[in-house]
């Protein structure tokens, strides 16, 4: 505080009628400063501005603040089956009256992109974004629950610190992973707590967290056994001399169709040269992730990708002035930074390839570099086979899209949350028409299972709903609209289908 302080004054002193401006003071006239010593005036600013320092930091220190802090510190990863422990923290200076304290967790998929749609300076450009909510649970902190058929009251908090554990069991389902990319597309999970005011008024809301989400996808495994599938698998293909001549065949072996990441990556990679004034002069290659973006607009799909490269390299070729034949082994070791599992949501998918970028030289007298590419398909998981046996419940996971289980609040003070009561939502209708039948005859006693209302353990058990929100603006003066590159448009087509 004391470098902020000297710092203001020297600033102070070097412009006084600023500083004078900042502080809300009147400048002082030409006159009067006249009068007076160029060192009494410094010091008078250094004193004022650091009279408002103090005053500023008093005020944003008077501000209530709620926050949210996870056990384990910034470094926490949601994942399937994983309980996500914390508290939020209300940092209080004054006296303030709350009805309710939440925490709410949700996740969200958003897709926007910029479109031309024809006009003259830049008006045809539009911006057209989609945000689909998978799920959004909540849990009471403080306060009263909300009542369908009464107001509730509110309870004043007194100057303090005051902490709120919270505990968040996720379901055993595979959602989508975190994503950023490409531009203006993503996949967050996001936490918020927020403090309901008196009467309906707005309250205080923390800012949003935004914790990473991995799924857990395995290797591709037999059947029956829990046995890795170390399928071989061949890649041909042809490289053309523009798309008329053919000039190599290449042939990749593979000992592999899945790998995780920091596991070693070994292929073989066979090239024959069909003419004998050819030769192979460079061989490189890329270890390609693969984002790609789509959302159908009115003219049709609206498409981004973005390939980040992971790994590159080049292959050190024999010093052989004629190479019409190569035979060499690729090896490298996955990474684990950059790398996660292939997967596919509504609007995004990611996707991996291996990229070979092969330069061969054709003629003798008047020579001509021809520089071709192919890419071999690779899958990615982030469970290896050696620890299956550590994750409880494997085969038991569920793809988001065929799972209504929401992630669940509950006391903290337990250790797992208490068995789930209730039913799904596609068994509660025939039971409930089955519990609260009355009898067709007036003459037999009545039925032990006709029930006026049903038992707790027979009523909806708490499912998730998606919510899709769609917004549409102009592209000038927006916010991202400039950071928005305009989307490639595939005209008539209307397929949300990868």
């Amino acid at each position: 505080m004391s470098e902020r302080r000297n710092s203001q004054s020297q600033l102070s002193s070097s412009a006084p009628s600023f500083g004078s401006y900042l502080n809300g003071q009147n400048p002082v006239s030409n006159d009067q400063s006249s009068n007076r010593s160029s060192t009494s005036s410094n010091r008078r600013d250094g004193r004022r501005n650091s009279t408002a320092y103090r005053r500023e930091s008093v005020a944003s220190s008077n501000s209530p603040m709620l926050t949210i802090e996870f056990d384990g510190g910034n470094h926490v990863i949601v994942r399937p089956n994983r309980i996500v422990r914390g508290k939020v923290v209300l940092n209080l200076c004054e006296r303030i009256h709350v009805t309710r304290i939440r925490i709410k967790f949700r996740a969200e998929e958003a897709a926007m992109v910029k479109v031309d749609e024809g006009g003259a300076d830049g008006k045809g450009e539009w911006v057209h974004e989609m945000i689909t909510t998978y799920f959004e649970t909540e849990w009471k902190l403080h306060g009263q629950e909300v009542s369908p058929y009464s107001q509730c009251a509110w309870d004043e908090i007194e100057p303090g610190n005051y902490e709120y554990p919270f505990a968040l069991k996720f379901p055993n389902v595979n959602y989508p992973p975190s994503m950023e990319e490409p531009a203006g597309f993503g996949i967050r999970y996001i936490w918020t707590a927020q403090a309901d005011g008196p009467a309906l008024q707005s309250g205080l809301k923390s800012r949003e967290y935004i914790t990473p989400y991995r799924p857990i996808i395995r290797i591709l495994l037999r059947n029956a056994k829990l046995l890795p599938i170390d399928k071989e698998w061949v890649y041909k293909t042809t490289i053309m001399k523009d798309k008329k001549q053919a000039l190599a065949e290449v042939q990749a072996k593979l000992y592999k169709q899945t790998y995780c990441p920091d596991e070693p990556f070994k292929m073989q990679l066979n090239m024959m040269i069909l003419h004998s004034d050819s030769k192979i002069t460079s061989l490189v290659y890329r270890f390609r992730k693969h984002h790609e973006g789509k959302m159908l607009v009115q003219q049709g799909t609206a498409f981004r990708e973005n390939i980040r490269t992971v790994i590159q390299d080049t292959v050190t070729l024999p010093p052989t002035s004629d190479l019409t034949q190569l035979s060499e082994t690729i090896k490298f070791d996955v990474p684990t930074r950059l790398v996660s599992p292939s997967f596919l949501s509504r609007h995004t998918r990611v996707h991996y390839d291996l990229c070979f970028q092969v330069t061969i030289e054709q003629g003798h007298l008047f020579k001509t570099s021809h520089v071709n590419e192919f890419a071999i398909p690779l899958t990615i998981a982030n469970l290896p086979y050696d620890q299956l046996l550590r994750i409880p419940d494997l085969t038991a996971i569920q793809h988001y899209s065929q799972s209504t289980e929401c992630p669940l609040f509950f006391d903290p003070e337990l250790e797992e949350p208490p068995a789930p009561q209730g039913l799904p939502s596609e068994l509660i209708g025939p039971l409930t028409a089955a519990l609260m039948s009355p009898n067709s005859s007036e003459e037999q006693p009545p039925s032990y299972f006709s029930l006026p209302e049903l038992p707790p353990q027979f009523e909806l058990r708490k499912e998730r709903k998606e919510r899709t929100v769609f917004m549409t603006r102009q592209a000038r003066g927006a916010y991202h609209g400039q950071e928005l590159g305009e989307a490639t448009i595939i005209p008539g087509l209307y397929d949300e289908d990868w």
